[in-house]
Formats: structure tokens, sequence, C-alpha cells
């Protein structure tokens, strides 16, 4: 077995950093070839993964969602499998699968890694890229958009809250045009979301019933509601 592990050094507060002498241990321990390469900044996991993954056994993303995204993105064209260690601050994707979350369960994720058969999943495509778990429009990913500039200067959930309170205050709701199995539907919404997986934003279960294997593609279509009403329906929404 020969592994590459493509590790997001922010990821999950930088703890992802951490997780290296774990991940060399565990496999000098097994005497696993491996090889570690750090990120340096947006799309650099893509070009990795797609540029050093020929010879290796599996590449594993090491950190959250969007490095889970990035190597899916740089492995499409190849039959290597992905492998997760999910070190980040939502993991979203990693739950849908059952694989441990967090630095304090990095072995048993190894362990999976290192012990079980790849499983396949449903792959989507939007505008010539993939995604594994969720793609959005609306209010949620409004607040996502927000967030990347909010990061810049406060870390963690606060820049989450923060970005859910500006966009309970500014947000509008967005007419769309959907095309599903050829039935078209116009309609002014709160938010659609299109789902692989079962949940986003780090276990908000926007599609509860979901599944990553069964060959189709969930559409969450959520109407306008009353800005004064939003707050007490998300507890609602993030329970499923």
């Amino acid at each position: 077995m020969k592994l590459l592990f493509i590790v997001n050094p922010i990821a999950g507060k930088g703890y992802t950093v951490k997780a290296v002498p774990i991940i060399e241990d565990f496999c000098r321990n097994r005497g696993i070839e491996y090889s570690i390469q750090l990120t340096r900044g947006p799309g650099d996991a893509t070009n990795i993964a797609k540029d050093q993954s020929r010879g290796y056994s599996a590449v594993i993303a090491a950190g959250g969602d969007g490095t889970v995204l990035e190597v899916a993105n740089g492995l499409t064209e190849t039959d290597i499998p992905l492998g997760i260690l999910p070190l980040g601050s939502g993991n979203d994707f990693a739950r849908a699968m059952n694989i441990p979350v967090g630095f304090s369960r990095l072995e048993e994720a190894l362990s999976i890694i290192t012990g079980k058969a790849p499983s396949l999943v449903d792959l989507a495509r939007f505008n010539g890229r993939v995604f594994l778990n969720v793609a959005s429009v609306g209010f949620d990913a409004e607040i996502v958009r927000g967030l990347h500039q909010i990061k810049r200067f406060v870390k963690g959930k606060a820049a989450y809250l923060i970005s859910v309170f500006i966009r309970l205050l500014t947000y509008k709701p967005k007419d769309i045009n959907l095309s599903i199995d050829g039935k078209c539907i116009s309609a002014k919404i709160f938010l659609t979301a299109v789902c692989n997986g079962i949940s986003y934003g780090g276990g908000l279960l926007v599609n509860p019933n979901g599944s990553t294997t069964d060959g189709m593609l969930d559409v969450i279509l959520i109407k306008p509601v009353p800005r004064y009403m939003v707050p007490f329906l998300l507890s609602k929404f993030a329970r499923g």
C-alpha cells in the first residue's frame, strides 16, 4: 500500500498540522509507504491530486469539506480511491459516510483507510466541476459567501454566527427556474439545495433522508418565510 496524504494546514483552526506526526507514526508502524503534501492556497489540493497521484493506492484528503472537494476534483479522471481524514470545521460528507470525525478519532479514520475496501459513491457535476455533498442557491449560499470575507477577521463558529446575523438583516428571496427530469418549475425561494449527502454547515440536516449511493440527487426547495420567523425555523431546519 502506498498513500498520498494532502493536508490543509489551516483547516480545523490549524489542528490539521498536528495530525502529520500521527499519520507518519501510523504508517511507519504498519510498513505503509506514504508521502505527505501540505497545501499552500485555494486550488492547490486539486493540482496536487491531479499531478502527483499516479502510482498511489489512494489519495487522502486531510482537512474539511473544502479540502475533500478539491481532492475529489483532482481525482475525477482516475480510478484512484479518495480517503478522508475529517479534521475541518464541517466534515459533513465524512459524517454521511460514517467516517470518525475529529482529531481525537484520527487513528480510527486511518484504520478505515488502511483496513477496508473502497466503496462507490455518487458524484455530481456542476459547471465542469464535481461535488460530493451539497450545492445550493439562496440564503445558505450567501451565508457561505459572507463567511469567506468575515473569516479574515474572525475565526471559528463566531464567524458563522456573524454571517447568519448579517444575512438575516439583508437577505432577499431569489427567483429561480428549475428543470428536473424534463419538468420545469419557476419559483421564488428562500433557498434551494441540490443534495447528494445529508447535511452541510457542520451538521445542519438539510436532507435527512438522503443517500450518497442511491444514484439520485435530492432537490430541497424552501419557499420564502417572513423575516421574523427565520431564527425560530432555523433550529427546526438544523434538526431535519
